[in-house]
C-alpha cells in the first residue's frame, strides 16, 4: 500500500512513461513467449519434416536393395544355372554355350534392375568360370574372390560383403566339398549411392548411409569431414531426431534404421540454417520493442510540453491560492482547453477575492448580531417573577433575604447588560450562572436543590462567549424543575480532559428519549429550525468560536432528567 502511494505521488511525466512501459512490457513479454512457442513448434515441424524425409529416402533405398535380393533368390532356381553348376562336364558344347548365353542375359537384366547395381555375376566352380554382366564373355574364375564372397553371413547382420574395397550382396547355393555349388553376387555401386545421397542432402547438410561393414556419405560444400570415430558415434545413435555438435557446430540430426538390411540413414542439417528465420524474427521483436520505447519517450515528452507543463503552472497557481495569495494571474497564449481553464482561473481568483471579503464582513455581522440577539433574549418572566418575589419578601419583612436577592439580581443585570464585551472568562460566566441559580433558589425555596461545583483552577481564565451556561440552566428550570412540587435537583460541574473541558448541566425533571433525540437533531441542523432557542444559540456560538468539535451534547442523565454536556476545546479555539 505504501509503495502504491509512493508511485502515485511521483510527477505526471514519469507516471505517463511508467504507465506506458507497464502496459507495453507484458505485451512484449507475451509476444516474446509467443515467438518462442512458435519457434518451438517450427523446430518440431522441421524435425518432423526431416525425419519424414529420412524415412522416405530409407524406404527408397530399402526398395532398391530388397528388389535386388529378391531377384537374386529367384535366379537361384534358374534352370541353366543349375545345369551349368552340376552337369557342365557332360553337357554338349552347343547346349552349354546356349545356357551360358542365356545366363549372361539374365545377369544383364539383374544388373539393369537397379541403379545401385554396378555388376551382376555368377561364380560356377565346376566350370571354373564367372559369368558377369560387365563382360562380353566368360571370365576366368577368381578363387580368392569366390572364397571371400562365399562366406556365410548372419541374416540379422548387414547383407553386404566387402572385398577389395568393393561392396557385394551375395547369394550362395548348395555346399559341396566345403564350398557352394554356385554363387550369385551383385556389386553395389558406391558412386551411385553417394550420388543418391547427394540428391537427398541440402547445401550444407550431411547424408550418411552406413552399416556395420560399410559407410557411404555425401557432404555439403561447407559441411565438415567425418572421421571414422564420428561415423561410428553417429551409427551407434538411436533412431529419431536430436541435436548434435560436430567441430563446434550444431546440427539437427535425423536417423532412420532399416530393419530389413540392418542399415541406417543419417541426415544432418545445420541448426543455424533452420533457425536463421526464427532468429531474424526474434531480432525484429526486440527492434519493435526498442522502437516502442523510443516512441513512448517521445510521446511522454510531447505530453509534458502539451499537458504537463501547463498543468504544473495551474498546480503552482492553486498552491499560491491555498496560501491565501490572491494576487495570482496566469497567462496562456493559446485558445485550447488550457486557455479556457487559465481564463476561468483568473476570473475565479477575482471572484474569490470579492466573495471572501463579503463573506468575512457578513460573518462578522452575523456573529455580532447573534450575540446581540442572545443578549436581548432576557426572559421577561424572570424579571417579573423576581419583582414579585421582592414584593412578597418586603410584605413579609424579610430584609436580609431582600438584601441577598437584590445583590444577586444586581450582579445578574450588571453581567447581561455589558454590551461592550463579547467574551468573558469561564470564572465570570460561572459566577453569573451561580447568581442566577441563587435567585431561583430563593424563588422556589425548598422545592429545588442546586449543586454548583467550583471551576477548575486550570480553566478559570479560559475565554468563552458570554452567556453560554446561564441559558442552559434557565432551560432546566423552565422546562423541567418548575413542574416539580418538591425534590427537584440541578447539578452543574466541570471536568478537565486532555484537550477538552466538559461542563455538565443535569436536572431530575424527567424526559423522554424521543424528545432528547429530537432536540439533538435540532442542534445538529438535521431539521428545519424556525424559532431560535437559547440552547441552539449557545450551540452555534460555541461552534463559531471553537470549531465543529465544540457544542452541546444531549443525553438522559442518572438523575432521570436531561443531561447537557457543554464541550469546549482547550486548544485551537
Amino acid at each position: 500500500m505504501r509503495l502504491i502511494k509512493k508511485i502515485g505521488s511521483i510527477p505526471i511525466l514519469p507516471k505517463i512513461a511508467l504507465t506506458f512501459l507497464m502496459v507495453l512490457t507484458p505485451l512484449f513479454y507475451l509476444g516474446l513467449k509467443m515467438n518462442e512457442a512458435g519457434a518451438d513448434i517450427v523446430r518440431q515441424e522441421i524435425a518432423g519434416s526431416l525425419s519424414s524425409r529420412v524415412e522416405l529416402y530409407m524406404d527408397i533405398l530399402d526398395g532398391d536393395f530388397d528388389r535386388s535380393m529378391r531377384l537374386l533368390r529367384e535366379y537361384v532356381n534358374d534352370e541353366d544355372l543349375l545345369k551349368l553348376s552340376t552337369t557342365s562336364e557332360v553337357m554338349p558344347v552347343i547346349e552349354r554355350n546356349r545356357s551360358v548365353l542365356r545366363l549372361k542375359q539374365q545377369m544383364d537384366l539383374l544388373s539393369r534392375s537397379s541403379a545401385f547395381i554396378e555388376n551382376a555375376m555368377v561364380f560356377i566352380p565346376r566350370m571354373n568360370r564367372i559369368v558377369a554382366s560387365n563382360s562380353n564373355s566368360i571370365v576366368d574364375f577368381n578363387e580368392e574372390m569366390f572364397r571371400t564372397l562365399s562366406e556365410p553371413t548372419n541374416p540379422l547382420d548387414s547383407p553386404f560383403v566387402i572385398w577389395d574395397n568393393r561392396v557385394f550382396i551375395t547369394m550362395p547355393y548348395g555346399y559341396i566339398d566345403n564350398g557352394p555349388l554356385f554363387l550369385i553376387a551383385v556389386e553395389i555401386s558406391s558412386a551411385e549411392i553417394s550420388a543418391k545421397l547427394k540428391q537427398f542432402a541440402l547445401e550444407d547438410s550431411i547424408a550418411v548411409l552406413s552399416s556395420d561393414r560399410m559407410v557411404w556419405s555425401s557432404l555439403g560444400e561447407s559441411a565438415p569431414a567425418l572421421d571414422n570415430e564420428t561415423r561410428n558415434v553417429l551409427y551407434m545413435a538411436e533412431e529419431g531426431s536430436r541435436r548434435v555438435s560436430i567441430d563446434n557446430r550444431d546440427y539437427l540430426l535425423a536417423i532412420k534404421k532399416s530393419e530389413i538390411h540392418n542399415t541406417k540413414l543419417l541426415m544432418m542439417v545445420p541448426s543455424e540454417k533452420v533457425e536463421r528465420p526464427l532468429d531474424r524474427y526474434r531480432n525484429w521483436v526486440f527492434v519493435l520493442y526498442g522502437v516502442s520505447v523510443l516512441v513512448i519517450i517521445a510521446f511522454s515528452f510531447s505530453m509534458y510540453r502539451i499537458i504537463h507543463r501547463p498543468l504544473m503552472q495551474l498546480v503552482r497557481s492553486f498552491r499560491k491560492i491555498e496560501q491565501g495569495r490572491f494576487d495570482v494571474s496566469v497567462d496562456y497564449p493559446f485558445q485550447d482547453e488550457f486557455g479556457y481553464l487559465y481564463r476561468q482561473l483568473n476570473a475565479m481568483i477575482l471572484e474569490l477575492k470579492r466573495l471572501i471579503q463579503e463573506v468575512y464582513e457578513q460573518q462578522y455581522r452575523i456573529r455580532l448580531a447573534e450575540l446581540k440577539h442572545l443578549q436581548s433574549q432576557i426572559n421577561p418572566h424572570f424579571l417579573y417573577n423576581t419583582f414579585f418575589i421582592l414584593y412578597r419578601m418586603a410584605k413579609q419583612d424579610g430584609n436580609e433575604r431582600i438584601m441577598g436577592l437584590t445583590k444577586h439580581l444586581g450582579e445578574y443585570f450588571q453581567f447581561i447588560t455589558r454590551d461592550d464585551v463579547e467574551e468573558v472568562t469561564l470564572a465570570s460566566e460561572a459566577a453569573h450562572s451561580k447568581s442566577y441559580t441563587e435567585i431561583q433558589s430563593i424563588r422556589f425555596s425548598n422545592r429545588i436543590t442546586v449543586r454548583f461545583a467550583e471551576v477548575p483552577k486550570g480553566a478559570e481564565q479560559l475565554l468563552v462567549p458570554r452567556l453560554i451556561l446561564q441559558p442552559i440552566i434557565e432551560n432546566a428550570f423552565i422546562h423541567s424543575l418548575e413542574k416539580r412540587a418538591k425534590g427537584g435537583v440541578l447539578e452543574v460541574d466541570f471536568h478537565m480532559r486532555e484537550s477538552e473541558l466538559h461542563i455538565r448541566v443535569e436536572d431530575s425533571g424527567g424526559i423522554d428519549e424521543a424528545i432528547i433525540a429530537r432536540l439533538q437533531a435540532l442542534l445538529n441542523g438535521r431539521q428545519d429550525v424556525t424559532v431560535t432557542t437559547g440552547m441552539i444559540n449557545v450551540h452555534r456560538r460555541l461552534q463559531i468560536k471553537f470549531g465543529g468539535t465544540a457544542g452541546l451534547h444531549l443525553s438522559k442523565g442518572e438523575l432521570g432528567g436531561l443531561q447537557i454536556m457543554i464541550v469546549i476545546p482547550l486548544q485551537g479555539g
